[in-house]
């Protein structure tokens, strides 16, 4: 192999695709012989990388026409170290071709006269291919321009290649964390490939977890403590009959419960205890109807019937490096973003993410969960809090008097914020790139959304929980009975109004399991309607199931 190009960068800020990033990714190429990157035992003098620790990087100049190939760019169009790397290595022995499939753990390259460069590894989402490039630690120091050539000096003996890590890292079909266990506390490894290893298994963790012990239909639970959180707030804490485990959940999601008298009514799940948790807790706004009943009626030993968690309205935990994560609730809203915070502050993919909590009350009188909202905290998220009615005499102090302002949110929201995934160095973020969760009333949601599209958040970016009203057979009118056909199954089953069943229980009586408010991917169910009575027929066409909870109110 033989030295085309070198480089050298400085981390800086950029404006790339209409957003400021600290980068250090774009480089100049050095390609004349007297051009030459001076190296010592820390790496490149004159360069540094923005968030990661590999001190030198390795691109394969063959590379460059595969990719370009690949993306369909002009080849013209992409000058050496184009990739970001520090030297670009072209094989010219025809004999002898060195990639990424070649190179393991630990081997030395010897580059010129001088320097010695053992392999670590470098992952990108591109890393399927294997042609990524390769991290090296420097062994010894010195010059290296181009034209100089470089050979493999030392074998390390390990049988992990580059390629390999970088697919591995990547590979979504991975059913033990035996491998990544290893790789995460290997010897070589630097601190950047064993961040990306350490998400890696707790990525893992929560594919082999998250839907477990999940069941059909309903389950007989027993109520087995009651406690008064304040603000005309209750909790319920559930537990199965029958013992077994409880099916685990995402932070955000509901229970959907079946009442004495036959009501059906969901209700979030406020708290957040990690996976094998032993009970569920309901936190429930005393109001009418359902939750009348749940506060007056419900004692410690009733049995409710219960459907599995579910819900699209939930902490996403999975991107490779999560954006800061504000949280927006107000009155009983607190109840799904609590168990988000909870899960903020233990998930691994999460616990150093920075944070902002708002939340909205009328008073500390109607502020529940005060003592979790008091212990939800270290020193990533920030927390604030709004009384619209406060009292003379508060027992717990606030921040803002009367509702969120534009002007208030705007400071809160827009301005930048720094975060440091990898603990080595701190990088500056436009404020508007947030992961925004929204739950309150209806209002609350709307005038926060008409904000947040106005500070340029991105819409993928902004999370809600939708309400709709609670179905009720007298919705139909003068309908007594229908027909209703599943499209993907074709299967067709009757309804009454006498025994007037959801569509999910029609379709569970036909064998069918639909992925209602489906728990990992945020699509809906969709059915065709019809509608047959001896005097109309109805098509209502193609409409998805929501959420039905009803009496959420805030305060």
């Amino acid at each position: 192999m033989e030295v085309v190009a070198v480089s050298r960068s400085w981390p800086r800020q950029l404006e790339i695709n209409g957003s400021k990033t600290f980068t250090s990714i774009f480089h100049e190429p050095l390609t004349r012989k007297e051009d030459y990157i001076e190296l010592d035992d820390e790496g490149i003098l004159g360069n540094a990388t923005a968030a990661h620790d590999g001190p030198v990087y390795a691109f394969f100049a063959e590379h460059y026409d595969y990719w370009c190939a690949e993306l369909n760019v002009n080849r013209a169009e992409w000058n050496w170290c184009h990739w970001g790397e520090n030297i670009t290595l072209r094989n010219v022995e025809k004999d002898n071709q060195i990639t990424e499939h070649d190179l393991f753990l630990g081997d030395v390259l010897s580059i010129g006269n001088d320097v010695r460069l053992e392999k670590d590894k470098w992952l990108k989402p591109l890393a399927d291919s294997g042609y990524v490039g390769v991290y090296l630690r420097v062994v010894r120091g010195g010059q290296i321009a181009p034209g100089d050539k470089a050979k493999i000096l030392s074998r390390s003996g390990d049988t992990m290649s580059v390629a390999a890590i970088s697919q591995l890292a990547f590979d979504s079909s991975l059913k033990s964390r035996d491998t990544l266990d290893l790789l995460s506390n290997h010897r070589v490894l630097l601190r950047l490939n064993k961040w990306v290893m350490a998400r890696k298994l707790a990525s893992l963790d929560d594919k082999l977890n998250v839907d477990n012990n999940a069941w059909k239909g309903w389950r007989t639970f027993r109520v087995t403590k009651k406690v008064d959180e304040g603000g005309d707030i209750k909790s319920f804490y559930l537990t199965p009959i029958d013992g077994k485990a409880l099916a685990n959940y995402l932070p955000g999601q509901f229970l959907t419960l079946k009442l004495p008298d036959g009501k059906v009514r969901s209700w979030s799940i406020s708290d957040w205890q990690g996976y094998n948790m032993k009970h569920y807790r309901l936190s429930i706004k005393r109001g009418k109807d359902a939750s009348r009943w749940m506060w007056d009626h419900c004692k410690i030993g009733t049995d409710l019937k219960v459907r599995s968690p579910a819900g699209r309205f939930v902490l996403d935990w999975s991107p490779m490096v999560p954006p800061r994560q504000i949280y927006l609730s107000a009155g009983i809203g607190i109840t799904p973003i609590l168990a988000m915070m909870k899960a903020h502050a233990q998930h691994p993919n999460m616990k150093t993410v920075p944070a902002l909590w708002i939340h909205v009350a009328r008073n500390s009188s109607h502020f529940p969960f005060r003592s979790e909202w008091s212990s939800a905290c270290h020193n990533h998220i920030q927390k604030i809090v709004f009384y619209t009615q406060p009292e003379a005499t508060e027992r717990y102090p606030y921040d803002y008097r009367g509702y969120p302002t534009e002007d208030i949110l705007r400071t809160l929201i827009t301005e930048s914020y720094t975060m440091n995934p990898l603990e080595i160095s701190e990088i500056e973020m436009e404020g508007r790139i947030s992961s925004v969760y929204i739950c309150g009333p209806a209002a609350f949601e709307q005038s926060i959304q008409a904000l947040l599209a106005d500070f340029k958040v991105p819409a993928p970016f902004i999370h809600s929980e939708s309400f709709s009203g609670s179905f009720s057979s007298t919705s139909l009118g003068n309908l007594e009975r229908a027909t209703v056909l599943f499209n993907k199954s074709s299967r067709v089953a009757q309804w009454s109004k006498e025994n007037p069943m959801s569509l999910l229980e029609l379709a569970e009586s036909l064998g069918l399991t639909p992925d209602y408010g489906c728990r990992i991917k945020a699509r809906s169910i969709w059915l065709a309607w019809f509608y047959y009575s001896e005097d109309f027929a109805m098509s209502y066409g193609r409409r998805p199931l929501h959420r039905a909870e009803s009496e959420y109110q805030s305060h």
